[in-house]
């Protein structure tokens, strides 16, 4: 994996957008080369672009503009910024990941994960601290020409991690993309309680590829939302400490996800292996989890050949503190750099 590069950007949708895209025109570029060969096995249909650019007009006009810029600055075509960012797609396994929350521990409540790609993935990241000219400053880490709110963090201490999942729920007509959706909550909301309420409100009728996201906010709120998109549970409301492995844990969406069913068992012992640990009680007790590497279900990955994946990054958010924590590479063996937020 190439190193994740830190960008900052500030100013107008467009200005942040033309930062994005010219500090991470390498990345970008990259990732399109690694996309042609599933284009052209999956070819996109001609009118998926200007119905991606009517959504985002529609429901999301300031990030349609962000999302343009990005394609300008980093010399790719609009239609590929599109695909890249609204594409409800699950051809990859999507059974890495293990988001966390720890509510009770001296620095306040913990929102963490790390973040596993398949054997053979490439696509880069970068870490992206954001001063909007209107609007919540913000960390976060996401793929290379993303704008999507999941593993975020802003100056208010609203924060977020996730795991994909994928749903099974039919997601007819109209509709905006759920990464687009909170990239657009998370700059304009300061608690979990305005977060959940976006999530929910009618008028912004949900898609995309569904989630399991641990949120929390300075006050000690948290939650894991099962993103089951177009519809969306809460659990483990203010647990002291709880997880997601891939998949739904709400009663109703045990079957609403996209695993290959032989695979299941594989990623309930990921969580099974968390349970049977003594709960965290600090950030260190926390890191040492997501350092775990003893057991091919332990969250730390390697490449096994039975987990299949590799750790490509680790993070945690200190909502009380503004502090945002980042591992390039496997946990246990990378140190965290910190990010203060604005």
């Amino acid at each position: 994996m190439k190193p994740l590069k830190f960008i900052e950007c500030r100013g107008t949708p467009e200005e942040m957008g033309l930062q994005y895209g010219e500090c991470a025109r390498d990345e970008i570029k990259f990732c399109r080369e690694l996309w042609q060969e599933y284009l052209r096995k999956f070819p996109v249909k001609s009118s998926f672009a200007g119905n991606a650019a009517e959504a985002l007009k529609f429901f999301a006009p300031d990030s349609l503009t962000e999302l343009q810029a990005i394609a300008r600055g980093a010399d790719v075509p609009e239609e590929f910024i599109f695909f890249l960012n609204v594409l409800d797609t699950f051809e990859f396994p999507c059974e890495h990941c293990t988001p966390l929350l720890l509510r009770r521990s001296p620095d306040g409540v913990i929102v963490a994960k790390n973040n596993d790609a398949g054997i053979g993935e490439e696509f880069p990241f970068v870490i992206r601290r954001c001063v909007p000219d209107k609007g919540i400053p913000f960390i976060q880490v996401t793929y290379a020409g993303w704008i999507s709110g999941l593993d975020m963090m802003n100056s208010e201490g609203l924060a977020n991690t996730h795991g994909s999942v994928g749903s099974k729920f039919p997601r007819y007509g109209r509709r905006i993309d759920i990464r687009i959706r909170l990239y657009e909550l998370m700059k304009s909301c300061r608690t979990l309680g305005e977060l959940l309420r976006g999530l929910h409100a009618p008028e912004f009728p949900l898609t995309g590829k569904g989630f399991s996201i641990a949120a929390a906010d300075r006050s000690g709120e948290c939650t894991f939302i099962d993103a089951a998109v177009p519809v969306i549970m809460e659990r483990n409301r203010n647990s002291d400490f709880c997880w997601s492995t891939n998949l739904y844990e709400t009663p109703g969406l045990e079957n609403a996800d996209a695993r290959i069913p032989e695979r299941k068992p594989f990623i309930r012992s990921r969580g099974e292996f968390i349970a049977s640990k003594p709960v965290p009680e600090n950030l260190e007790q926390l890191k040492a989890i997501l350092s775990d590497h003893s057991l091919p279900n332990a969250p730390c990955h390697h490449g096994d050949p039975l987990s299949r994946d590799i750790t490509v990054w680790a993070m945690y958010c200190l909502p009380e503190k503004g502090i945002v924590g980042v591992a390039d590479g496997n946990p246990c063996c990378n140190e965290f750099k910190e990010f203060f937020l604005p």
